[in-house]
């Protein structure tokens, strides 16, 4: 019961000072199949964490993508990611993105409202399923506010 009692404690492993990002996230093209989008839209809160240069981007506390910043300029890609859909085929896709940031309120990185905006695409590397095929992009737009860390 102890050792249930140290992981319930554990530090989370998300600096203090990382920002906070609701983006929305929404499909714009189908490589492999150019009349489909299927209509996806999502919302993720991406927590950012800096070290230099060095970005990790957390959804919850778990580690989505690392990157590089540059200046207001974020490119980011995710590991090789398991996925599975409604029929019997299972998948492995990744994901590469870019955005320009505003890392505080009022920066003039992006302009209008947000404090996000980029691109994202995801790209199959494997599959069992006939429907989707190995090296097919999809491609979404990224879009964001920064706000206030819990």
């Amino acid at each position: 019961m102890l050792l249930v009692q140290l992981f319930a404690c554990a530090p989370s492993p998300i600096p203090e000072d990382a920002l906070h990002y609701n983006v929305k996230v929404t499909a714009t093209a189908d490589e492999c199949h150019p009349d489909s989008t299927q209509g996806y839209s999502e919302t993720f809160e991406y927590i950012v964490a800096f070290d230099g240069s060095d970005t990790t981007i957390y959804i919850g506390e778990e580690v989505f993508a690392v990157g590089q910043i540059t200046g207001c300029d974020l490119t980011y890609q995710t590991v090789v990611l398991p996925g599975e859909n409604d029929t019997d085929g299972a998948f492995k896709w990744q994901l590469f993105g870019t955005a320009s940031v505003d890392p505080t309120e009022g920066d003039a990185c992006v302009e209008g409202e947000n404090d996000w905006e980029g691109t994202e695409y995801f790209e199959i590397v494997s599959s069992e399923d006939e429907q989707i095929e190995v090296g097919c992009q999809y491609t979404m737009d990224s879009v964001g506010g920064l706000v206030a860390a819990e």
